[in-house]
């Protein structure tokens, strides 16, 4: 254990841990080993207005494979997550992120997330996604 490191401070370093693996998977475009890391319950939450942006809202667990198959093909190459900041208590993990890749279309995807983690039995059960819904948009225009 690391020094001034509490029992209590494990959970919280195997979470960190676990949804950074997931990020890395998840933004080299290796779905299949990305979903492997949630939850059989998993939900993910975008924010938005889901009529005015197909992603947004709460998706189950079969959405929300299709939202990070479809964003493989919307950014083939994959989108380079840069984390700024990191925290964790008890169940949940804050990432703060920025991405960058080439959408489709060949326009330069730059956006800022904030994603709220929950953790249940090893797995990510819960996702809330805060992004530049708006620049989304914008770069995504054919």
């Amino acid at each position: 254990m690391l020094v001034g490191m509490s029992d209590t401070d494990q959970p919280c370093e195997s979470n960190k841990r676990l949804v950074l693996d997931f990020i890395r998977l998840a933004s080299a475009n290796h779905t299949h080993e990305a979903l492997a890391l949630l939850h059989a319950d998993a939900t993910w939450w975008v924010a938005g207005d889901p009529e005015r942006l197909k992603i947004a809202g709460l998706k189950n667990r079969a959405d929300t494979d299709r939202l990070l198959r479809g964003m493989r093909k919307a950014i083939p190459g994959g989108i380079r997550m840069h984390v700024q900041g990191l925290i964790a208590q008890h169940d949940k993990v804050a990432v703060e992120l920025e991405g960058d890749g080439v959408w489709r279309n060949g326009r330069r995807y730059h956006n800022h997330y904030h994603m709220l983690f929950q953790i249940l039995d090893g797995r990510i059960v819960a996702v809330r996604e805060y992004m530049d819904t708006l620049h989304l948009h914008d770069v995504s225009q054919e």
